[in-house]
């Protein structure tokens, strides 16, 4: 039976932290540039006042240093990686949104095992709530691309290589809810409701949401689940993959009473491929579509 209603990916760092370890707290350690460095895991306070911290403010400035980096363009991606991507893309979820920085979901979409410049210039737009596609705070601009049907995948915390969209800190996390806030309140109320940003997707679709720890620091994706409660639109699937205590945790708590179905994942000896692979197919039976033909990848 065919699936009608929206369906949105909400993709985190998971799928890249279980191929190459990277992690907030290494990009943390990465932008450092404290005389006095000491321990962070010791400090308690939000990842976004962290990010502050360890920047003495300046946290645009730093991520601009470690701009390549982050994109990891030119890189080769591991063929597994890609793999678990591709199937991801292959549920032809309508809109596929994504915390991280960087290329990989492009880079699969594309057929290839690294990305370029040029080729991410040619797959971006833009929505007619902007003029053009926006250098920073990138709420109306996406990737474009083709895979077994259009794709739009769009960096909600910036992409790594316009730095001023990049969302680390205290204050750009604050920025950018105040454009959602802004964006909520001019397109609500007008019908018929349509996407015009990522945050529309979010609240009407159907969101399932992998690789994404929901940590307490997220205030606008909190914001935007308590959003979507209070406007009783779709659903909300978060997979919870190697729960430290499944029966006593706030997070967890916080999620279902914002409506979230909480499908906690669990295996030995964390095999994260494995749990991914998991959510994937558990993913592949909730979403039911109609077939469509097959088409391979173009090249960048």
């Amino acid at each position: 039976m065919k699936n009608s209603k929206l369906q949105v990916l909400l993709l985190g760092n998971g799928i890249n932290r279980a191929f190459n370890s990277d992690s907030w707290d290494m990009l943390l350690n990465s932008i450092d540039c404290r005389a006095n460095k000491y321990d962070l895991g010791k400090f308690h306070c939000p990842e976004t006042l962290k990010a502050v911290l360890v920047t003495e403010d300046n946290v645009d400035k730093a991520l601009e240093r470690k701009m390549n980096d982050l994109g990891n363009l030119g890189t080769k991606k591991p063929e597994k990686q890609l793999e678990l991507l591709r199937r991801l893309l292959s549920i032809r979820f309508d809109h596929i949104l994504t915390t991280n920085y960087s290329y990989e979901l492009e880079t699969a979409a594309l057929g290839e095992d690294k990305i370029n410049e040029n080729a991410l210039k040619r797959i971006q737009r833009h929505t007619s709530a902007a003029r053009r596609c926006e250098a920073s705070l990138m709420l109306h601009t996406y990737n474009r691309v083709e895979f077994d049907g259009e794709r739009k995948i769009w960096h909600i915390h910036g992409e790594a290589r316009k730095p001023d969209s990049m969302v680390l800190g205290h204050y750009y996390y604050g920025r950018l809810l105040g454009k959602m806030l802004e964006h909520d309140r001019r397109y609500s109320a007008v019908k018929p409701f349509k996407i015009l940003s990522w945050t529309d997707a979010f609240i009407l679709g159907d969101v399932y949401i992998l690789g994404f720890g929901f940590g307490f620091a997220e205030s606008d994706m909190w914001w935007l689940l308590n959003r979507k409660k209070r406007a009783g639109t779709g659903s909300t699937v978060f997979y919870e993959l190697n729960p430290p205590d499944a029966s006593n945790n706030a997070k967890l708590d916080l999620l279902r009473l914002m409506n979230a179905e909480v499908v906690p994942m669990t295996v030995e000896n964390n095999n994260w491929t494995e749990l991914y692979e998991r959510a994937i197919n558990d993913m592949e039976k909730r979403i039911i579509r109609e077939p469509q033909t097959p088409k391979t990848p173009p090249n960048a």
